[in-house]
């Protein structure tokens, strides 16, 4: 009987990788951070397209030559800041991209900075490369405590994960908190990569400062994002990196090591995406908008509930009262018919907490609020 390494042990034990896989019929699905839309008509068939003209062979390591320049202009569109395709890597995936991070970076017993709580996937992969995640408390509104921050960065911190907007927060960093960041990226030496997954997902007006616009923190960070969730496109797996030429150069190894490259149909729907009109975009944002105050009204009315505005991606963390831990509740809930995921699965600092995804549709998300309602007040 062959054992397991070392490597996949670490991951085994995450609240993460115990997730249920059976859904009992008829139960409600809170739990998905993902978008329930198709991806729009337009995307497809420039994947379609590229299957007709044969761009169905080996791609280029670093990523298609129309995709990097698509991600270039969409930079230029959306935050004003100019790259050139040399500062590209495409991945297979925002979990991808990750992956590399760590790899081209970590050797044993080096250090990730990650927040608590945080998404869950940043210390499964500093794990897998055996590097050492060390957590840092938030704020309870979830933005970053900068006394906690700086105690536990040390000499053997290589990098900082954070998302922003962050999952499960829903929390949207201010300027300030994004270049205090990059100021000690600089000062302590330490890679920041900043997860913009769902920087297209910006609500009650919130503002968006993407890490690319720091233009003096260039060397010392990494812009992470993917086509997942601002395109409805999770089951494409493309993300990207931008970064200055020198670490997409570093990067590159590990990754054509173990990719090669990128499916290329789906890289060309992306470029689609990228460099095309973004009125579909708008249109989903919208909609979860809409979504968000529906949930979000429904929450305030749950006694023993606290509830932090969202203000970006599509989540909401709410805090309870009741004498149960997260993974308890979240056991409950899911003998209620509601899944949704527990505040632990995100770090110890998501204990009291659970998180819900507004990715649905608006008729599951009442049936689904009023269901959580009727539970929590039988828990009351």
């Amino acid at each position: 009987m062959l054992e397991k390494s070392d490597r996949v042990k670490r991951l085994s034990g995450s609240e993460r990788s115990q997730r249920p896989t059976a859904i009992p019929k008829g139960a409600i699905r809170l739990d998905l951070g993902e978008p329930d839309f198709a991806t729009p008509a337009h995307i497809q068939e420039a994947a379609y397209r590229a299957m007709r003209d044969n761009l169905t062979h080996y791609g280029n390591a670093y990523g298609e030559p129309a995709l990097r320049q698509a991600v270039c202009l969409s930079l230029k569109r959306d935050f004003g800041v100019e790259r050139k395709p040399e500062n590209v890597l495409i991945t297979a995936g925002g979990i991808g991209a990750i992956n590399v991070v760590c790899a081209t970076y970590l050797n044993p017993g080096d250090e990730a900075l990650i927040p608590d709580p945080e998404y869950s996937a940043y210390a499964d992969s500093v794990a897998l490369f055996g590097g050492a995640p060390v957590f840092f408390p938030l704020k309870e509104d979830f933005h970053i405590d900068f006394e906690a921050f700086e105690k536990r960065i040390s000499k053997k911190t290589k990098i900082v994960f954070i998302s922003n907007p962050g999952n499960p927060t829903g929390r949207v960093l201010r300027e300030e908190e994004i270049r205090g960041l990059a100021r000690l990226a600089a000062e302590k030496d330490f890679l920041l990569v900043m997860d913009e997954a769902y920087h297209r997902l910006i609500y009650s007006g919130a503002r968006f400062l993407s890490i690319c616009q720091v233009e003096d923190a260039q060397n010392r960070s990494i812009l992470l994002n993917s086509f997942s969730k601002t395109y409805a496109m999770t089951g494409w797996r493309v993300g990207y990196m931008v970064a200055d030429a020198p670490l997409v150069k570093d990067m590159v190894a590990f990754h054509k090591a173990t990719t090669i490259c990128p499916n290329v149909p789906a890289q060309m729907a992306c470029a689609a995406a990228a460099a095309g009109s973004q009125d579909c975009v708008e249109t989903m944002r919208r909609e979860y908008e809409k979504r968000k105050d529906l949930v979000e009204r429904k929450l305030k009315e749950i006694k023993r509930l606290h509830t932090p505005s969202c203000e970006g991606a599509f989540y909401f963390f709410p805090r309870f009262e009741h004498s149960l831990t997260s993974q308890q509740m979240t056991e409950y809930l899911f003998g209620k018919g509601i899944l949704v995921r527990s505040g632990t699965e995100f770090g110890a600092g998501g204990q009291k907490h659970f998180r819900i995804a507004f990715s649905t549709s608006m008729e599951n998300l009442e049936q689904g609020m009023d269901r959580l309602k009727r539970a929590l007040d039988e828990l009351a």
